[in-house]
Parts: structure tokens; C-alpha cells; sequence
């Protein structure tokens, strides 16, 4: 029985150590999480808990807090750290830093059982694939192996892992996936290199059947309640069939209201009333740019301005309400290639403008993009990231202050069309305290009013999300 403990500092409920800790659990072994703020005394719990494996789940941005903390579990106690999340899958030269022993890349949970059950075995486990293993001055930089190709086969996320923090437990917005793997190839996600990761592994697009997903989401409501469901899903309207059967079984078996992530050319009237009739009460697509060319030719994203158009239509004629991703900070962008993105959120009549500052991640094509550009600074590294995307831009440009304003007034630019013309003069001033706190106001609204929740809980949200915010 070998005993794994996460370690995690974003107070943030994820799906993959939840994932992890299932099979775990499952093969016997014990896996426990400690959340930094969760404890009255993190290390006291982490030796008592009294660890074999210490597991960190990043992106970058937030890898030096969990850098920082290996390094101080290693000088005090005997264990092996794993680092897993994209921060690992994509950068997995980490693995020279003196904290990391073991860096997993991609899917973690047969790897990681793997590796809990070669060390309770005291064997050997430098060779186990999608694991670089740090060992006697060696690095082993091991192969990919398949994705799980059917996921029903996996157990139910552990949730428990973060429900004994009773903020987290009693959140009435709970997080599922319904699948795994998306097809499109946007410059500006990891999909594409984790695509290439898996090329020779097999299928990357891979969905639970309705009836697992029906079977989850009842258990969470009856043991843990549940007021909203949250699809976290890149694309939940992927596969059109599926849907359409899923939605059904959804509105028989469940029916609470819910949000999800689609994309305007994957959907249809049908499917959207389907959504509606399910109780779909917030929809998100990606906008991104306004400007055609840097959405499609720079971000990779081969979706119209008419497509973007006719999707919120239908969303609208069905009472559904409209969410948009966006993005400022460009390569090539300028101001007024911006302000096109704000009149195109106006125009469609979006109801949660969702806006972030591109951060061009180790490995993504718009990295490569930006290099090419010479849009980077020499000594551009993961370390110079910050931990949030709302923060500052990484890419070179010399509206970049500008730009980086913008997004701070994004949701009232958009909301609020006639304050158009102050906005274009205040994003002219030097970066100040007082843009910041008006983004954390109006991020605070916006997602008080897509997730339904209560002033009070957007308060105490907010404290502890604070860091995403720097």
C-alpha cells in the first residue's frame, strides 16, 4: 500500500488529480490532498500523513510555487515528487530541477499506478512510459503509451480528495467532463502538440457513454449536492449524436441547470434547443479577435464572423445565455484591432464577455509564432509567466500598455457600448491599481451572474482565487 499525497496552492477544484486518486484508491492504495491555506499547518498534515509519493498537478505559471515546495519536502523527507499537468507534459526539461524526481506527461492514470506499484514493490521503475524518471544522475526519457481508450472503465473522480475543504464541498457549481480530446488545431492551445504527443498511440477523441455521465452526476447530487452543473468539455456539442442522446437523458434523469463550452460551427438549431430544452441556462464560445485575419491566420481558429454571428442568434432565440472567450494581446495586434473584438461581442449581444491576455505557452504554435515575429524577448523562459492570463503580456508590442488596459474594461466596453469613447482615452494612462480593481468588480459580476451565485460567495471566491489575479 503506498500513500500519495497532492499538494496543490490554487484553490480550485481539478479533475485530474480527482481522476488519479480514483484508480488509486481503487488498486487499495491511499491518496490524500493538502490545499496550502487549507490547513491550519501544512507541513504538520504532511507529516502526519507521512507520504511515500508527492504529487504536483501544474500549469506554468503556477509551477514555481510547486518547484519551490519539492525542494523543501525532499531536504525533510524521504519521498519520490511527481510532477503532472501541462506544465509537465510541456516542459519536461523541469525534471533537472532538484525538487522534481519524475516528470508524467499526458494521461497520468495507469502511469502513476504503475509507478505506486512498482515502488510498493521495491522494484525497479525507471522504464515505465509517459514517465521521465530522474535516477542515479540518469535522466530516462520514457515512451508514450496509449491513451485509455474506453473511459467508463475508469472510476469516478474521487471527489472527496477536495470536498473535505467545505468551501469546496459546498460550492453549488460542480465541475464534470463528459470526454476527452479535441480535433481543432488553435495556434493558441496545447492541443495540437498533445495531439502529436499521442500520434502513434491511437484515438485522441474519446467520450464516457449519457448513461456513465448520468450515473456521476447523480451520485455527486445525492451525496455532495448540487444546485448547477458546469461541462467543462473543450467542445461539449463535438458529437452531435451523442448529444442530442445525452440531453435527453439528461432532462429525464437530472434536470438542473447547466453551463458548457461549444463552438459555432459544430452546433445547429436543433441541437441548441436541445441544450435549452436540457436546461442549458449559459452557453461559451471562442470569439477571441474580432479581426478575421488574427483569428483565423494567426490563431488558427477557421471560424466567420457570420458563423460567430449565427450561433449567439440561435442561442438567443432559445433563451440561452451567451458567453464569449476572448483574447488581447495578440502578435501583431493593435488597438484598434481590439476595439473590433469589443464591437463584436456588442454586436452579437453577448451577455458574459470573458476576456484574458494571450500567454503564448511553451510549446503552443502561437510561441513559435511569436518567435518568428520576433516578438519575444531574449530571455523569454516559463519562469517569466505569471500565474494568471489576466495578468501581463509576455508578446512585444508597442501598444502592449494599451492593450493590456483594454482588458481591464473589456466587460464594460462591451456592456456598456457608450462608455467607448472614455475607455479609448483612460487605456492611454500608465498601467494603476485602480484599472485593476475595476477587472476584479467586473470579473466578480460577470461570474456571479453565469454560475447564480450569491455576493457573499463571490467575496469569499474572490479572496481565495486572489493569486490568478497577480
Amino acid at each position: 500500500m503506498i500513500r500519495f499525497a497532492f499538494l496543490q496552492d490554487f484553490w480550485f477544484e481539478f479533475l485530474g488529480p480527482m481522476y488519479i486518486s480514483g484508480v488509486l484508491k481503487r488498486e487499495g492504495h491511499i491518496s490524500e490532498l493538502f490545499m496550502k491555506k487549507g490547513e491550519k499547518d501544512l507541513w504538520g498534515s504532511m507529516l502526519r500523513f507521512a507520504p511515500d509519493i508527492v504529487g504536483f498537478s501544474c500549469s506554468c505559471g503556477g509551477h514555481r510555487w510547486a518547484l519551490e515546495m519539492a525542494e523543501r519536502i525532499k531536504e525533510r523527507l524521504k519521498v519520490v515528487t511527481v510532477f503532472g499537468g501541462s506544465y509537465a507534459t510541456y516542459y519536461p526539461e523541469a525534471i533537472n530541477h532538484p525538487g522534481v524526481d519524475i516528470i508524467c506527461r499526458g494521461e497520468g492514470e495507469h502511469a502513476i499506478l504503475e509507478l505506486a506499484k512498482r515502488i510498493e514493490r521495491n522494484e525497479d521503475y525507471s522504464d515505465i512510459k509517459n514517465l521521465w524518471v530522474k535516477k542515479n544522475g540518469l535522466i530516462h526519457k520514457n515512451e508514450m503509451r496509449a491513451q485509455v481508450k474506453d473511459l467508463d472503465l475508469l472510476p469516478f473522480p474521487d471527489r472527496k480528495l477536495y470536498y473535505k475543504y467545505k468551501f469546496l464541498r459546498t460550492s453549488p457549481n460542480k465541475h464534470f467532463i463528459t470526454g476527452r480530446g479535441c480535433p481543432y488545431q488553435c495556434s493558441f492551445c496545447n492541443n495540437k502538440a498533445y495531439r502529436k504527443l499521442y500520434e502513434k498511440t491511437g484515438n485522441h477523441i474519446r467520450r464516457h457513454s449519457a448513461a456513465r455521465v448520468i450515473e456521476e452526476i447523480s451520485m455527486v447530487r445525492d451525496r455532495f449536492g448540487l444546485k448547477s452543473v458546469r461541462f467543462d468539455d473543450e467542445v461539449f456539442t463535438l458529437n452531435r449524436p451523442w448529444i442530442l442522446d445525452f440531453l435527453e437523458q439528461y432532462r429525464e434523469k437530472i434536470n438542473l441547470p447547466f453551463t458548457c463550452l461549444i463552438r459555432a460551427d459544430t452546433i445547429d438549431e436543433e441541437s441548441i434547443a436541445g441544450l435549452a430544452g436540457a436546461g442549458c441556462h449559459t452557453a461559451y464560445f471562442g470569439v477571441e479577435s474580432g479581426n478575421e485575419r488574427l483569428r483565423n491566420e494567426v490563431l488558427k481558429k477557421k471560424i466567420s464572423n457570420d458563423q460567430l454571428i449565427e450561433a449567439a442568434g440561435l442561442l438567443r432565440k432559445y433563451r440561452i445565455r451567451i458567453g464569449t472567450f476572448n483574447m488581447l494581446g495578440i502578435p501583431g495586434e493593435r488597438v484598434k484591432d481590439a476595439f473590433m473584438t469589443v464591437r463584436l461581442n456588442q454586436k452579437i449581444k453577448t451577455d458574459s464577455p470573458w476576456c484574458s491576455v494571450l500567454q503564448p505557452y511553451p510549446r503552443t504554435e502561437i510561441e513559435g509564432i511569436a518567435r518568428e515575429m520576433k516578438l519575444l524577448s531574449p530571455d523569454y523562459q516559463p519562469d517569466a509567466f505569471s500565474c494568471s492570463y489576466f495578468d501581463r503580456s509576455l508578446i512585444m508590442n508597442k501598444d502592449k500598455n494599451r492593450l493590456e488596459n483594454l482588458h481591464k474594461f473589456f466587460f464594460l466596453a462591451v456592456k456598456f457600448p457608450i462608455l467607448t469613447f472614455f475607455i479609448k482615452g483612460l487605456i492611454k494612462l500608465p498601467p494603476n491599481p485602480l484599472f485593476n480593481l475595476i477587472f476584479f468588480l467586473t470579473y466578480g459580476y460577470r461570474y456571479m451572474l453565469t454560475y447564480r451565485l450569491s455576493p457573499w460567495r463571490i467575496l469569499t471566491t474572490s479572496f481565495k482565487f486572489k493569486k490568478q489575479f497577480r
